[in-house]
């Protein structure tokens, strides 16, 4: 029987894998990612979250009251995803594309250095909300 080439584009395979200049132009596309820490609980916290890609690790801030920031103290693991399902529009054949990072975080807090952190987040504002962002 013939293989049905529409299993293998419903799947993570070695196959379907991005290169990484295909990564990098996917995770260019101004998008929310899926942000995953560990609650302690044994439950998962997962929000959307804005995120900047600069070709090696995701960059994010988050607010001083945020669950993610407090999770992440207590264990600095992760895992985000950024994903887009054109076969519910396009088709079947359109394939799903994502980017998942399983990862360990690197805190730097305001008060260690603010100009890195307010660098960080008018980047992410430019992205997201662009000229109009110092009205956010």
């Amino acid at each position: 029987m013939p293989r049905n080439e529409m299993l293998s584009k419903t799947t993570a395979t070695k196959e379907n894998a991005l290169t990484e200049q295909e990564r990098d132009d996917f995770l260019a596309i101004k998008q929310d990612c899926h942000f995953s820490t560990d609650r302690g609980d044994g439950w998962w916290h997962l929000t959307p979250l804005w995120y900047l890609w600069d070709g090696e690790r995701f960059l994010h801030t988050l607010g001083a009251s945020r669950r993610h920031l407090r999770n992440l103290r207590a264990n600095p693991h992760l895992t985000i995803c950024v994903d887009t399902d054109p076969r519910l529009t396009e088709g079947l054949t359109a394939g799903a594309r994502s980017v998942t990072c399983f990862g360990t975080a690197v805190l730097t807090e305001l008060a260690d250095d603010e100009d890195h952190v307010k660098e960080i987040t008018d980047r992410i504002m430019e992205r997201y909300i662009g000229p109009d962002r110092a009205l956010y």
